[in-house]
Parts: structure tokens; C-alpha cells; sequence
């Protein structure tokens, strides 16, 4: 059984609001964003278009999906005159992790 100070450091180490991970678990869960990601690993700076024309899915569509991942800071977005492109956030250390995991399998 475990006494107060083993519980008090589990809880300090379990410090969940910090990390945002269940928020990414969450957004990556669901699957158009996850395939957007996966996308974004071997693709840079990919427009929403391409994204809605991949996908099958309308601009409005690709561009709430990939805001949702912005938010989250696991992809940067980049104008390109009047395009709007998005790119992974490769300085995340999470995104990083992702994408070693990602490769691997």
C-alpha cells in the first residue's frame, strides 16, 4: 500500500493539466485528423486545399480540421500569398515523438 508522500509524488508526476496530452490523444483520435498528421510527416507545407482535395472534404472542412491541430500547437501555419499551408510543428517535443513513433510502425 502506498503511503501519503509515495501518493503525493505520483500525483505531482501524473500532473496532467500541464502536459495537454489527453487534448492531443483527443484531437488525434479522431480519424481525419490523424491522417492529416499523418499526411504532414512526409508532406511540407500542404495547403488547405490540397488537404480538402485528399480528403474529399470541403475547404471549410480541412481548414477547421487543421485549426483544431494549430490550437495545439502540433502544426504551424504558413501564408504563402493567399494560400494558407500548414507544416508540422517539428520543435513540439510531443509532434517529435509522434513522428518517431509514426515511422517505426
Amino acid at each position: 500500500m502506498l503511503n501519503k508522500k509515495q501518493i503525493t509524488n505520483i500525483k505531482t508526476s501524473l500532473d496532467i493539466d500541464s502536459t495537454g496530452l489527453p487534448l492531443v490523444f483527443q484531437a488525434l483520435g479522431d480519424p481525419g485528423r490523424f491522417n492529416i498528421f499523418r499526411m504532414l510527416i512526409d508532406k511540407h507545407d500542404v495547403c488547405v486545399t490540397d488537404v480538402a482535395n485528399v480528403f474529399g472534404i470541403t475547404v471549410s472542412a480541412a481548414s477547421q480540421q487543421l485549426r483544431i491541430l494549430e490550437r495545439l500547437s502540433l502544426v504551424l501555419k504558413v501564408r504563402m500569398g493567399q494560400m494558407v499551408c500548414y507544416e508540422l510543428n517539428k520543435e513540439n517535443s510531443v509532434v517529435k515523438k509522434l513522428i518517431q513513433f509514426l515511422r517505426s510502425n
